[in-house]
C-alpha cells in the first residue's frame, strides 16, 4: 500500500483529470497524461515521470519501455 506522505506530496498531479493512470515505483510517481492537442483537436497521449514539483511538461517525458516496467513492478495508485 503507498506511503500517504508519498500520496500528499503528488496529490495535485494525481487529481488532474487529465492524469487518466498512475504507478509508484521505485520512490517515483509515474503517469499516463491525456489531453486534447488544441492545434489538430485530437486526443494525445503521453508518458511522464513526476518530480517534487508536480510539474507535468515535455521535459520530464519517458519512454514507453520506462512506463511498461513501471505498470509492471509499480504500485497503482490511480
Amino acid at each position: 500500500m503507498a506511503d500517504q506522505e508519498v500520496l500528499d506530496k503528488y496529490a495535485p498531479t494525481l487529481d488532474l483529470l487529465e492524469t487518466k493512470e498512475a504507478y509508484l515505483y521505485e520512490g517515483e510517481l509515474y503517469i499516463r497524461y491525456e489531453f486534447r492537442d488544441p492545434e489538430e483537436l485530437q486526443a494525445r497521449m503521453t508518458y511522464h515521470k513526476v518530480g517534487d514539483d508536480n510539474v507535468v511538461s515535455d521535459e520530464n517525458l519517458i519512454m514507453l519501455g520506462v512506463w511498461a516496467r513501471a505498470q509492471k513492478k509499480g504500485e497503482r495508485v490511480k
